[in-house]
């Protein structure tokens, strides 16, 4: 680090410290309200562009053709077979 790399960090240094002494706890308050109101915004809009492009894709997709997966016969027969009128003997 050269010297006036240094000379730089020492007076960044002196001048947080000069502003927490002035200011104390409650600038270190408003900057973590802040940092919290900022990530918690961005964290939101992250999810709803997610949310967003999934709901794009889905809307795109291809209809199912793969066999094997229509259930309508499945729920026929189920439908059928709940409201079967035998009598056990």
């Amino acid at each position: 680090m050269t010297a006036g790399q240094l000379d730089t960090v020492i007076n960044a240094y002196t001048w947080l410290d000069t502003q927490l002494a002035t200011y104390g706890p409650g600038l270190i308050l408003a900057v973590g309200v802040r940092l919290v109101w900022r990530g918690t915004w961005r964290t939101l809009d992250r999810i709803a562009a997610a949310r967003e492009t999934v709901t794009r894709s889905q809307a795109h997709a291809a209809p199912d053709t793969q066999p094997g997966t229509d259930q309508d016969a499945l729920h026929t027969c189920t439908a059928i077979w709940n409201t079967s009128t035998r009598k056990e003997k």
